[in-house]
C-alpha cells in the first residue's frame, strides 16, 4: 500500500480493510478542505481518533448528551493547561463521573472514525511506528466499523460502485466464519449473506432480500470489503461455484 495518496482514488473503507489485513501499527492521517483527522491503529485495530473540527470535540459532544452544563464546559475549558486532558480536567472538578469519562471518549472516537467514511476527496498519509498510547481506547472491532461506517453513507453513486450494480456476481469466501464472529448483523442482514451461495448475482440477491434494494447493495458492498464475499468476473472459472457461507451458530 501506498504511504499516501489521494481519497477519490482510494476509498476510506478499503484503505481501513487493507490496514486491518496487513496489521499495521501507526497512523492514518486525513485531510481535505483544511479540516485534518487522525487515527491511531494499533496491529490492524483502530483503537483512537482525532478531528480538528471543533464539534466533534468531547466537550460539545458531551453537551449534547446532557452529561454537563454548558457552565461546566466553559469553566473546565478556562481551567485547561499544558498537557492535561479536557476530559480529566472535568473529573477533577467533579463535573463528570470516570465511568461517564470513558463512555464519553469511546463514543467520540467512534464517531471520528465513521465520519471519515464520508470522506471522498483530499489526502492520506500513512505514519507507521508504536501506537500513541491513550489511556482510553476503542474495543470493537475493524469489521464491525466498516459495516458501521457503510451504513451511514447514503450516496447512491459510492454505494452503486461498490456494489457493482444488477449484473456484478458475487461468490462467498472460504474461511470467512471469523470475520463474521466480529459482527454484529440484524436479520435480514444476515439472510442477505447467507444467500450467497455458490456464484450469484446482485439482481436475484435483491429478489429474495427483505431489505429494499438500496440497504441491501450497501450491505453487499460491506460485505465485499469486509471480505465475507467476493467479486466474481463473468468470464473467470471457478472452483468453489458450489461454496456456500455458513453462518456459524452461537458458542460455536
Amino acid at each position: 500500500m501506498k504511504s499516501e495518496g489521494r481519497l477519490d482514488e482510494q476509498d476510506v473503507p478499503d484503505l481501513v480493510q487493507e490496514l486491518s489485513r496487513q496489521r499495521f501499527t501507526g497512523a492514518l492521517r486525513l485531510e481535505s478542505e483544511g479540516e485534518r483527522l487522525g487515527i491511531t491503529i494499533d496491529a490492524g485495530r483502530l483503537v483512537f481518533a482525532a478531528s480538528s473540527n471543533p464539534d466533534y470535540r468531547l466537550g460539545p459532544r458531551l453537551l449534547r448528551r446532557g452529561v454537563i452544563t454548558l457552565r461546566q464546559m466553559e469553566d473546565a475549558g478556562r481551567a485547561m493547561s499544558p498537557g492535561k486532558r479536557f476530559g480529566t480536567i472535568l473529573v477533577d472538578l467533579g463535573f463528570l463521573d470516570p465511568k461517564e469519562l470513558v463512555r464519553g471518549v469511546v463514543d467520540q472516537t467512534r464517531d471520528i472514525i465513521l465520519l471519515a467514511f464520508h470522506w471522498t476527496s483530499g489526502e492520506y498519509r500513512l505514519v507507521e511506528g508504536p501506537a500513541q498510547g491513550e489511556a482510553i481506547t476503542l474495543d470493537m472491532s475493524t469489521p464491525q466499523l466498516i459495516l458501521d461506517g457503510i451504513s451511514q453513507i447514503e450516496a447512491w453513486s459510492r454505494v452503486e460502485r461498490g456494489s457493482g450494480g444488477l449484473e456484478a456476481r458475487y461468490a462467498p469466501v472460504a474461511g470467512s466464519e471469523g470475520l463474521f464472529r466480529q459482527l454484529t448483523l440484524d436479520v435480514d442482514q444476515a439472510a442477505l449473506l447467507r444467500s450467497v451461495k455458490g456464484t450469484r448475482d446482485v439482481e436475484s440477491l435483491l429478489a429474495e432480500s427483505m431489505l429494499n434494494h438500496f440497504e441491501a447493495c450497501r450491505a453487499l458492498w460491506a460485505f465485499r470489503v469486509i471480505g465475507l464475499i467476493r467479486r466474481v468476473e463473468a468470464a473467470t472459472p471457478l472452483d468453489d461455484d458450489g461454496l456456500e457461507f455458513v453462518i456459524p451458530e452461537e458458542g460455536t
